[in-house]
């Protein structure tokens, strides 16, 4: 027996005080916290610091006879003299921003139950020096550990999967981290800005490294990338400028933009004139640049299999290029401003051309489309004001926004069945267009899509279509009759203002439906209800 705290306790054989609960030997557990009853009152949850003033706080797994479970959101937030923190083996979960401003925070031993642990858990706990992530916890949130900036190693267990977005951003003291072998995914901006981090393995589990993952990490010097990544997102190791070497896995499939951009320090493969990453087995996997913009012809080694993000960008002396039969996939800006170019052929190994591909290429007069394209990118051949002919192949699902936009000299257009979508701008301001066919999967019709088309004479819309888009054959000068497929459910604002040869527009459906898309007044698209023929006679409003 012995007085406790104003009342007589008596312990078990297994000195487990009568009062408290806590076993002989034990820390002191804090007293005052608040708690709220969770999971059908059948556990208890911290909810806050109450009006505990201990600076070394010790949590007990049990209270008021049950379970202590959970740590709850914002639990502790800006207790900013939290010096240390003792979490029993009975809790399963720390909540968002439990900890979130603890400047003082020094340790933190995350025990072997806890599966998850919340966004912003630990944000801006600035002496926090050092965390070990147990193999129970499944998934690191976003911003988990954002800006402790004194954390110097971290140790993720082999049950974490994700590593979510900003989990450890600006940790700028971060020296040495281990990723378990679970994690399959980096998230964005993960490590960004941890500037003493000179070397990370990525385990062969990763597949898909985030935009900015490591951008800024200007100590790295060396990166493993296991061989199951796919992607490598945009300004992934941006100015990680100490970075000497990184060898690109086969896995590979895309790599963002910028991705490499400003590692000064970062050795490539040469050859002809290009500059490329790779493996052991493949050095000429990524082409990333050249190694002069005076480059007036190119030859893409036959093994390359991606051609980078802005790889020709401004290379205005560039007049020929041959594209190796492994390339699967054309950058974003690959060709940007190349005004020499004058013909390409794109091999059927392709799948996919970038956004702004061949934006402002203005000597480029022929383009051959390899039959494995799906996609053709937003502003792919943007400006490609000498572009006679283009013919697009049956792989090809979708035309991005503004994919041909300006194209003077393109005089015909067919989009083949595979084509379920044209994007807006798609075909802006082709003034020498005269006949265009649309295939019968094509189900919208984007806005200003034939803008400004003045050679364009007619137009027939397949019965597929759902939908016109405002303007989209606004000041179409020359057209003169339009015939609408009877699936057209709307057509927008002024779809045909300003086409003053327009003589007739044949709508495969009823009056009544046509009144239904125009709203009863043809001329919100820019037709006369006189110029509108239906299956059951003419509009008559």
């Amino acid at each position: 027996k012995e007085n406790h705290k104003g009342g007589t306790a008596t312990c078990t054989q297994k000195a487990i005080c009568s009062v408290c609960g806590q076993e002989y030997g034990e820390k002191a557990q804090s007293e005052g916290l608040e708690y709220r009853l969770i999971n059908d009152d059948t556990e208890y949850e911290v909810k806050g610091i109450g009006s505990c003033k201990d600076i070394n706080i010790v949590i007990p797994s049990t209270y008021l006879g049950k379970p202590v479970t959970s740590i709850g959101n914002d639990a502790f937030k800006d207790c900013d003299s939290l010096t240390s923190i003792d979490i029993p083996n009975s809790v399963t979960s720390i909540g968002d921003g439990a900890f979130y401003n603890c400047d003082s925070l020094q340790s933190v031993e995350i025990p072997n139950n806890v599966t998850s642990i919340g966004r912003s858990a630990f944000l801006n706990c600035d002496s926090l020096t050092s965390i070990d992530i147990p193999n129970s916890v499944t998934s690191i949130g976003y911003c988990t550990f954002y800006d402790c900036d004194s954390l110097q190693t971290v140790e993720i267990g082999n049950s974490v999967t994700s590593i979510g977005d900003w989990a450890f951003n600006n940790c700028t003291s971060l020296q040495t981290v281990e990723i378990g072998n679970s994690v399959t995914s980096i998230g964005e901006r993960a490590f960004e800005d941890c500037r003493l981090l000179t070397s990370i393995d990525i385990p062969d589990s990763v597949t898909s490294i985030g935009k900015s993952a490591f951008y800024g990490c200007d100590s790295l010097q060396t990166v493993e990338i296991g061989n199951s990544v796919t992607s490598i997102g945009a300004f992934a190791f941006y100015d990680c400028y100490s970075l000497t070497g990184i060898d690109i896995p086969n896995s590979v499939t895309s790599i963002g933009e910028r991705a490499f951009e400003d590692c000064d320090s970062l050795t490539y493969n040469i050859k002809d004139g290009l500059k490329y990453l790779g493996n052991s087995t493949n050095p000429y996997l990524y082409l990333a640049g050249v190694v002069s913009q005076d480059i007036t012809t190119a030859t893409i080694e036959n093994n390359c299999r991606l051609i980078g993000v802005s790889a020709f960008y401004d290379c205005d002396s560039l007049q020929s290029v041959e594209i190796g039969n492994s390339v699967t996939s054309i950058g974003v800006s690959a060709f940007y401003n190349c005004r020499s170019l004058q013909s390409v052929e794109i091999p059927n190994s392709v799948t996919s051309i970038g956004d702004q591909a061949f934006y402002n290429c203005d000597s480029l007069q022929t383009v051959e489309i390899g039959n494995s394209v799906t996609s053709i990118g937003d502003h792919a051949f943007y400006n490609c004001r000498s572009l006679q002919s283009v013919e697009i192949p049956n792989s090809v699902t979708s035309i991005g926004e503004g994919a041909f936009y300006d194209c003077d000299s393109l005089t015909s257009i067919d989009i083949p069945d595979s084509v379920t979508s044209i994007g807006d701008w798609a075909f802006y301001d082709c003034d020498s267009l005269q006949s265009i066919e649309i295939g019968n999967s094509v189900t919208s019709i984007g806005d200003y899509a034939f803008y400004a088309c003045d050679s364009l004479t007619s137009i027939e819309i397949p019965n597929n279509v759902t939908s016109i888009g405002r303007s989209a054959f606004y000041r179409c000068y020359s057209l003169q009759s339009v015939e609408i497929g009877n699936s057209v459910t709307s057509i927008g604002e002024r779809a045909f203002y300003a086409c003053d040869s327009l003589q007739t527009i044949t709508f495969n459906g009823t009056c009544a439906e046509w009144n239904a898309i125009s709203k009863g007044y043809s001329w919100n698209i820019g037709v006369k209800a006189t110029q509108v023929q239906c299956i059951d006679g003419d509009v008559d409003i």
